[in-house]
């Protein structure tokens, strides 16, 4: 028996070729565009080795502030007059994907190298930080700077591109922030960065992305939990309900409208009971972050 002939009506065959030609460029039926390529894995071991290698470099070739001359910036409360951050634009809410790829490049490896008493080689440690102007301004916490036993300070982008912090212009211990201006690229080249959100409320989806523990560029997310008074600096802070942990202190925290809503700062654990001074039955891990509206303060907004 002859095997069965497909027969096709013309307008079927129309509608095959129109199909593939959608596949081909990556259009989907309904006028969507498809997901983008996937994002290369995250070698923390070569990121880490690649920061003190750069930053000590840059240290040795006399490109970099002297420490204890930039750390005096820590006493000033306010950025010069006409210091500006990015402020929104018209309201956009982003597909996760997109909001991280958008502030992956604006998400700083920030920190600096030092020497321990046992040899004599720079070490590198590594926080976060966000820039929030193209000129190369971005935010991180107090503590993350105010080490003088440093040699230099700086931060990497996602492309392994280190840029030296040229200096501090404001600083506030007890809001945990400093606002740096990192220096530019030999071609000029305008930084990527995150607009300010002008605040948002409880219950507002947000998103982390910070460096837990050298595990660079984790993207976590959650809720605005609540705001609060800080009470041992007694000043604001807002809890958030997404991941983070140790050396992920400057990272951001972003609106699905793409703008820095806070800063990570902190983390507090609750127990349940103490045994013999041990603290036993962890029950939660309480995520304390700086509010957008203590950044702006010191822009004077």
């Amino acid at each position: 028996m002859s095997s069965p002939k497909l027969l096709l009506h013309p307008v079927s065959f129309l509608f095959i070729l129109a199909a593939a030609a959608v596949a081909k460029t990556g259009i989907a039926q309904d006028g969507a565009q498809k997901a983008p390529p996937l994002l290369p894995p995250v070698n923390d071991v070569a990121i880490r080795a690649s920061f003190e290698k750069k930053v000590t470099a840059l240290m040795e070739d006399g490109k970099t502030a002297d420490v204890a001359e930039l750390l005096k910036g820590l006493q000033s409360k306010k950025v010069p007059d006409g210091t500006a951050f990015a402020s929104p634009g018209e309201p956009q809410f982003l597909p996760e994907s997109e909001l991280y790829r958008r502030a992956r490049k604006a998400t700083l490896i920030f920190g600096r190298v030092y020497q321990c008493d046992r040899c004599d080689r720079w070490h590198g440690s590594n926080a976060g930080a966000v820039l929030i102007h193209p000129s190369g301004i971005a935010v991180t916490n107090y503590h993350v700077m105010d080490h003088k036993d440093s040699g230099a300070f700086a931060g990497m982008d996602s492309d392994g591109n280190v840029y030296p912090v040229a200096e501090i212009l404001a600083a506030s211990k007890r809001d945990d922030l400093a606002i740096v201006r990192l220096v530019k690229s030999e071609n000029g080249a305008d930084f990527p960065y995150m607009p300010l959100s002008t605040g948002d409320p409880i219950g507002t989806d947000v998103l982390v992305i910070s460096h837990p523990d050298g595990r660079y560029y984790t993207l976590s997310e959650g809720i605005i939990a609540r705001y609060f008074i800080d009470p041992k600096a007694r000043t604001n802070r807002v809890q958030i309900t997404a991941d983070y942990a140790k050396g992920s202190s400057g990272s951001g925290v972003f609106n699905e409208r793409g703008e820095l809503t806070g800063v990570v700062a902190a983390t507090s654990s609750i127990y349940y009971d103490q045994q013999k001074g041990v603290q036993k039955n962890l029950q939660m891990v309480v995520k304390s972050c700086i509010p957008v509206q203590s950044v702006r303060a010191l822009f004077g907004k």
